[in-house]
């Protein structure tokens, strides 16, 4: 591909420099002084030509070209390359780097001269970390080829790669550089180790071997046969030549391979710049660069309403299940179970406040099982129609998910960590038939009763966790297994409700794969033996199958029949009616703007709307007597239901009970979602007021068990079509899209006025996102450009980009257990204890514990909150999310507005990136205030949060339009519930949804 101006220019970033890639290059700054200018960047990767005095580094996951001596740089990709690590070829002419234009890594090489771009590796593994050999004809990198992270030499000229090293080892490979002798190449395997390979005779020595705790990266062969690497300890990373260090403690080189430029001094990335340092020298001189960036573009203006109408139509369709005569079909919506007889009535058939979720038919078709926390721990029940319900299991671990075997006397199902379970109905004992994985989806039967298949996520591999969703196979009899791809290269859309579901022949499972129900051909044990085959052009979610082999599906809020009729659920989701007119006496008021308190003060309320604020008349009788009343505070950043069904129906009386009034999930499956937000719109539900989002898209691989992976243009306007046709509230682009896909994404948002999130700050910002969700979120690169591998610290680039832009930063402060020391309050408030699930409060309590011994959070906290700062004085815009359930729900807002004023926030301006910030970006401005006109989503507190942060959590009462919770309420329903303690928990990961680092 040439690298021509228009190139450039669609890229989204021009520039200039000291030697012009072409006489018409634009000059560095923009002629109308919309660009932005930034002379630092986070982790930079780079290569130093000896021979032309020129380095090669990545800025903004593009690849620029500087003398030596700095200066501006001159842009060699676009933004659609999406190009890091960079190589020089020895003749300095051509330079390798790895690409992500197509959505999977590759190896490529761009000509100095021409801008031209050759692609060097192609196809669905990631190919990473290239290494060119120093005669310019092999290029060694790691690919994941074959489900290994191995070390590969590609021939350039012949155009063939084989695997030298780790394609039949469990370990992980990176950084692979050259001898200067050309016959060995030095890498870091498995993390802690240091080897070479002597590529002749196949020999491995290894060379380095890490103190227990600490891991390497980034090695470099420097001319003369000296080593140089990184070695990382927590929150410190050191450079190193052969077993020496460096640099010392105030300096963080970047996880990456330094550069030679000598055999006595380095050039390398740190704290946000290039520096060169000689090996025997105590101080690095800066190299002082400068690279000119596109205007942010023009994001999606927020024109989706914070709330439903008053009356619409029901899609929140959760978990339906198409009964075994094909008549009917049972599901959850607005909080309670139903029964519909397709073309017919709904009937409620469960119904008791509390959360009752995935029904599964019993044979006869006139019962059906399903799980419930009505005694406090999810369990399984059994509902016989027009009849009674019936208690199946009791289990401290809870049961969650029930599948009924064919002949009914047995039930599949997993507990809150994801293990899987057998019931034997009869006898009531249960047996484990499958360990705990991440999040896998609903088990199925085989028609034989035999087997149970389900998704589960297959890591693609030992370096990268994401992979695809596959199949796996338990034998009930033999507790063997067998994990599968639905299709070489393809997942199972999510691993929730879209399958594998057994058709009863036994010779096909029916799944979800790229947005449309398909058919999989398999033998009687579940092994695949054919392609997948579509089964109808509609947007599909939530597949069942009925005895006869009847196929139902949601589309669009639909429920469909393969080949059949599509039937709307005659459910309405209506508000109820306001609570009546009210007066709220305040004797200290801050209404999310002030710099202090207004006294004594009558707040009216009518029909959930604040009418006025004005002094206290001594003549009026109020409703509620308060201290203090702030506006109700707002979550941006959440995923209610990544584990929703372990929570069941805490989770909303927890929210409300420590003041979060409006929630925001930028990640859920679709219709979980959509049957939250209309259930607590319609009161049937207590919980703030939702917004949300469905699954986040992500690239070809994923995850999480609510991502989906998008594999191209086609796919993406499916996506697109559920996004518009189930009104989200947001939408996030996660970790893997391509630039192209996400432009794509956005333009057609745009037109919707749907906001669009991801962890990328730029090319996001030139492309028009509206927000970057998390400080540091996961990165596909495996580290961030927005804060530094160790410390977490920030280079100023970041700083310029968010305040300059109309992109918000939300705090999600995973990471500030080292709170829990100073103010223990939350753990052992009642709303905690009370509203916890047993399994979560352990947890909570392990967080404690190991809080004093986890340095590497109390940096990364600390890191974070520089970044919020710096960023809310240069005049961008802070807002709070916590991503719960990856942080505490409820508590974690609160967390995170003491850990923003431990590290420099006033108490006021951390407030107001839950309130007045937060509404700002839901582009609600009568929601995060108190004033005329304004919702009344009010906080009763007892304290004075203004000047000590701490008291914003005692709350008393909170109101959400108008409807008001007391404490005592909100607690009540379980208060006396059983809540039994059970078996040894497994740790909850993050799995770098926020960021990740060995051992963290």
């Amino acid at each position: 591909m040439a690298l021509s101006r228009r190139t450039l220019l669609r890229g989204g970033v021009v520039l200039g420099g000291a030697v012009a890639l072409h006489p018409c290059d634009p000059p560095l700054a923009w002629a109308d002084g919309s660009g932005m200018v930034v002379r630092q960047a986070t982790n930079i990767a780079l290569s130093h030509h000896g021979g032309t005095g020129r380095i090669v580094f990545d800025a903004v996951n593009s690849l620029w070209l500087i003398p030596v001596a700095g200066g501006p740089a001159r842009r060699l990709t676009d933004d659609v390359e999406d190009a890091t690590w960079p190589s020089f070829f020895s003749d300095g002419r051509r330079v390798a780097f790895q690409s992500f234009r197509d959505g999977t890594y590759d190896i490529c090489a761009v000509d100095l001269s021409s801008g031209e771009v050759e692609r060097l590796t192609r196809g669905p593994q990631y190919d990473l970390d290239p290494s060119v050999s120093p005669d310019g004809r092999r290029l060694a990198h790691v690919s994941d080829t074959g489900g290994r992270s191995a070390i590969r030499m590609l021939d350039l000229r012949r155009g063939r790669a084989e695997s030298v090293i780790g394609a039949d080892d469990d370990r992980s490979y990176h950084a692979p550089t050259w001898h200067p002798g050309g016959d060995r190449i030095a890498y870091v395997a498995g993390e802690s180790t240091i080897e070479t390979l002597h590529l002749p005779s196949g020999r491995r020595e290894v060379l380095h071997t890490a103190p227990e705790g600490q891991w390497f990266r980034g090695t470099s062969y420097g001319p003369g046969g000296e080593l140089a690497y990184i070695l990382a300890d927590g929150p410190r990373a050191t450079l190193h030549v052969d077993g020496e260090a460096l640099t010392g403690q105030g300096e963080e080189p970047a996880p990456l391979p330094p550069s030679w430029m000598s055999r006595t001094e380095l050039v390398y990335g740190a704290d946000g710049e290039i520096r060169r340092r000689a090996v025997g020298g105590s101080r690095p001189r800066a190299i002082p660069f400068a690279v000119s960036l596109a205007p942010p573009g023009r994001p999606p203006r927020v024109r989706r309403p914070v709330s439903l109408p008053e009356e619409s139509a029901v899609r929140g369709i959760a978990g339906p299940v198409l009964s075994p005569d094909g008549s009917c079909a049972s599901f959850r919506a607005l909080g309670a179970l139903w029964l519909l007889r397709l073309g017919g009535k709904a009937e409620k058939i469960v119904d008791d406040g509390y959360f009752a979720s995935d029904p599964a038919w019993f044979p006869d078709g006139r019962s059906i099982a399903y799980s419930s926390d009505r005694e406090g721990v999810p369990n399984l029940w059994r509902h016989t129609l027009g009849g009674d319900e019936e208690r199946l299991t009791d289990l401290p671990d809870g049961a969650l998910v029930p599948s009924v075997c064919p002949k009914g006397e047995r039930i599949a199902f997993q507990d809150e960590s994801g293990a899987t379970w057998v019931l034997d109905i009869a006898t009531g004992r249960t047996r484990k038939i499958a360990a705990a994985t991440d999040h896998p989806g609903k088990p199925s039967w085989s028609p034989d009763g035999r087997r149970v298949a389900m998704a589960v996520v297959s890591a693609a591999s030992e370096r990268d966790a994401a992979g695809h969703n596959h199949i796996m196979v338990v034998d009930t009899t033999t507790g063997d297994t067998t994990t599968q791809a639905v299709a070489p290269h393809r997942s199972i859309a999510t691993r929730g409700d879209d399958g594998p579901v057994w058709s009863p022949d036994g010779k096909s499972l029916i799944v979800v794969i790229e947005s449309l129900v398909h058919r999989v051909p398999v033998a009687a044990d579940g092994t695949v033996t054919g392609a997948p085959v579509a089964l109808s052009p509609l947007v599909a979610d939530s597949v069942s199958v009925s005895a006869a082999g009847d196929v139902l599906f949601l589309s669009l809020g639909k429920l469909v029949l393969v080949g059949g009729r599509e039937y709307v659920p005659p459910l309405t989701c209506k508000q109820p009616a306001p609570p009546p007119k009210q007066v709220i006496r305040a004797e200290a008021l801050w209404d999310g703007r002030s710099d202090g308190y207004r006294r004594n003060v009558d707040i009216t309320v009518d029909n959930g709307v604040i009418t006025s604020v004005e002094d206290a008349r001594p003549e009026l009788t109020p409703a509620v007597e308060a201290g203090t009343v702030i506006p109700g505070l707002i979550d941006v950043h959440n995923h209610w239901h990544f584990r929703g069904r372990q929570w069941g129906s805490r989770q909303g009386p927890l929210w409300l009970a420590y003041g979060v009034t409006t929630s925001r999930s930028t990640g859920d499956p679709a219709y979980q979602m959509l049957e939250t937000r209309e259930a607590i719109h319609a009161g049937a539900r207590v919980g703030p007021r939702f917004l949300g989002s469905g699954e986040p898209l992500d690239g070809t691989r994923c995850y999480y068990a609510f991502m989906r992976c998008v594999t191209s243009e086609k796919q993406l306007r499916r996506e697109i079509e559920r996004i518009i046709g189930l009104d989200y509230n947001v939408v996030k682009s996660y970790q893997r899209l391509p630039v192209k896909l996400e432009r794509a994404l956005v333009r057609r948002m745009r037109r919707e006025g749907i906001p669009v999130v991801s962890h990328y700050l730029y090319p996001a910002m030139a492309t028009g996102l509206n927000g970057m969700e998390h400080t540091g979120g996961g990165n596909r690169l495996g580290y961030s450009r927005t804060l530094s591998a160790g410390a977490g610290r920030t280079a100023e680039d970041t700083i310029r980009l968010l305040s300059g832009s109309h992109m918000w930063v939300s705090s999600t402060l995973l990471f500030a257990h080292e709170m829990f020391l100073e103010t223990p309050d939350l753990v052992e408030d009642r709303r905690t204890k009370v509203l916890f699930p047993w399994w979560d409060y352990e947890r909570l309590l392990q967080k404690v514990r190991e809080a004093p011994d986890n340095e590497i959070n109390k940096a990364w906290t600390e890191g974070d909150v520089d970044l919020l700062l710096r960023v809310h004085k240069a005049g961008g815009t802070v807002v709070a999310g916590t991503d719960a359930p990856l942080d505490d729900v409820g508590i974690g807002i609160h967390q995170n507005l003491r850990a923003m004023v431990k590290y420099g926030f006033s108490p006021r301006e951390a407030l107001q990136t839950a309130t007045v910030n937060a509404a700002r970006c839901l582009g609600a401005p009568d929601l995060g205030v108190v004033r005329p006109g304004a919702r009344a989503d009010l906080l009763v507190i007892d304290g004075d949060p203004l000047k000590d942060i701490n008291d914003a959590a005692r709350i008393e009462r909170v109101l959400v339009d108008g409807k008001s919770y007391g404490i005592p309420e909100l607690l009540a329903p379980f208060e006396d519930l059983h809540t039994p303690q059970g078996a040894a928990l497994p740790a909850l990961r993050s799995h770098g949804c926020c960021r990740s680092q060995k051992g963290n």
